[in-house]
């Protein structure tokens, strides 16, 4: 009998310490989850930021575009005018 308690005793240390160091780990899986999700957090933002300077960016790619097709007509009718000039004189 002796023996059983022996085994059991055994048994029940070995479980106590596999629990603390169960606990242990899951406090460490705990802040390391932490510091994902806060990782995770500052990646999101500087995905919306990218995202933003994106936007503009092709906002001023528009702008530029046209900017550059009125430049374009402009260069286009002065040019027609010069040419209604010359011959004229």
């Amino acid at each position: 009998m002796e023996s059983n308690l022996s085994i059991l005793e055994a048994k029940v240390l070995e479980a106590v310490g596999l629990i603390k160091e169960l606990r242990a780990e899951n406090v460490r899986l705990q802040g390391r989850c932490q510091e994902l999700e806060a990782g995770l957090a500052g990646q999101e933002e500087e995905k919306a930021r990218l995202a933003r300077e994106l936007a503009e960016a092709r906002e001023g790619a528009d702008l530029v575009e046209a900017y550059e097709e009125k430049r374009k007509e402009i260069e286009d009718k002065v040019g027609g005018l010069l040419q209604q000039l010359e011959a004229l004189g």
